[in-house]
């Protein structure tokens, strides 16, 4: 199961799924990056992926099954920043950039139990 309502992403524990994400009210350049973040409830960083942003301000997040199936079921919450000219580590980590901006609060990833294995 992989559902979005509003801003709630809701999925099943192990299962794929992805959500565009739009930015508005701004223009991004080529190099410019949407930075994904899933944390726990007590704040690790569980997932975080860098994705380039497209000619209208969007992106698609995504979601291996291999990126929840460790995880227990509950709460989370996921939150996106956009890095404009970003800088990287030697790990080709994302650590900065001339600007960040974060558009919302962080908001809820429901985390429900796997309903069965393949």
């Amino acid at each position: 199961m992989f559902e979005v309502d509003g801003f709630t992403i809701t999925m099943s524990r192990g299962d794929t799924g992805s959500v565009v994400i739009k930015a508005t009210g701004r223009t991004f350049n080529a190099e410019d990056r949407a930075l994904f973040t899933v944390k726990s409830p007590d704040g690790t960083v569980v997932k975080q992926q860098a994705y380039q942003i497209d000619g209208a301000g969007r992106f698609t997040a995504s979601f291996l099954n291999a990126d929840t199936d460790y995880l227990a079921a509950g709460d989370y919450t996921w939150d996106v920043r956009y890095v404009i000219h970003p800088y990287y580590d030697s790990e080709g980590k994302i650590v900065d950039g001339d600007q960040v901006i974060t558009p919302k609060l962080p908001q809820t990833l429901r985390l429900l139990p796997a309903v069965g294995y393949i």
